[in-house]
């Protein structure tokens, strides 16, 4: 079986048509019978029932194609490793939070670019949970996320502690509080990031829901465009990190600090131990946590 074999293989079974999928791969209608009869021979099951239509794919088939299809996305991935090598060029790739890069700022990359102008940034915001199941595919080489973390499987860097914030226009009740607790936040309605990301999980199940405090949830996004024109539409507040506050400042937009006993996280630069870094890897972290020194030291 070769690479040739499952993308005809997974062509036909798109198209179910075997004169289109010949054409869709620009090849002649015999070829692909060919490639595909000897790929049935081989693995000693039929893939398809001819008709007049058509093909018909078979059960085997349809619990082939997954497969199939991953290794096809690995043969690419392959080439892309390839490529990138033919370039003397590393990739680091870093699934982060939302908005962290921002927060650390465009001098980061322009800083370490100039230190080792070989190495690539790939930086994807992303939910925590994501970060974190990207590194545990090996998809990513770090994740930038919030703690607490699962140190069975995974070690982690502070990076900085976020505490959490409430965002509101100026407007607002609550605005003229000088901060706030989860006792003002009940009856409110809120935008938040929302459910697939852990944090908004645990407060809103822990701190709102389990006490019995009632919350109208307005919409889970993201998205900072909306959030922003729906707090200066005053049509909701927003609960999420105070990094992350500065980043998008209105003169008509207040934020709060939001304090309890648990009055943030710390966001931290996760590795998986069990996975080996690459030189690119290991120097971008060296870098990453000299930088968030001076960084500190800056103020």
């Amino acid at each position: 079986m070769n690479q040739k074999q499952l993308q005809y293989f997974v062509t036909v079974y798109q198209t179910q048509n075997i004169k289109t999928a010949a054409d869709t791969l620009y090849v002649s209608r015999q070829g692909v019978s060919k490639v595909i009869r000897l790929l049935e021979e081989e693995l000693g099951q039929p893939l398809f029932i001819r008709s007049i239509r058509g093909v018909i794919p078979t059960d085997y088939a349809t619990t082939l194609l997954p497969h199939a299809k991953s290794l096809l996305e690995e043969y690419d991935a392959i080439r892309s490793l390839r490529t990138l090598a033919a370039k003397s060029q590393s990739v680091v790739t870093i699934y982060a939070l939302d908005h962290v890069l921002a927060y650390l700022g465009a001098s980061l990359i322009e800083d370490f670019h100039e230190a080792y102008p070989s190495i690539i940034l790939s930086v994807v915001d992303t939910t925590d949970a994501h970060a974190i199941a990207a590194l545990a595919s090996q998809q990513c080489s770090f994740a930038i996320t919030a703690g607490p973390l699962d140190e069975t499987r995974f070690e982690g860097d502070p990076l900085f502690f976020s505490h959490y914030s409430v965002r509101m226009h100026r407007s607002h009740p609550l605005a003229k509080l000088p901060a706030l607790t989860y006792d003002d936040l009940d009856g409110q309605t809120i935008i938040s990031k929302g459910r697939a990301y852990d944090c908004f999980r645990h407060h809103i199940d822990k701190y709102f829901l389990a006490p019995g405090r009632k919350i109208h949830i307005l919409a889970e996004t993201a998205d900072e465009s909306i959030i922003r024109t729906l707090l200066l539409h005053n049509k909701a507040i927003n609960i999420g990190y105070d990094y992350a506050d500065p980043l998008y400042p209105h003169p008509d937009i207040v934020s709060r600090t939001l304090k309890e006993e648990i009055s943030g996280q710390m966001i931290y630069l996760v590795s998986n131990p069990q996975v080996r870094k690459t030189k690119a890897a290991c120097l971008f972290r060296d870098y990453l946590m000299e930088w968030m020194k001076k960084k500190a030291a800056r103020g």
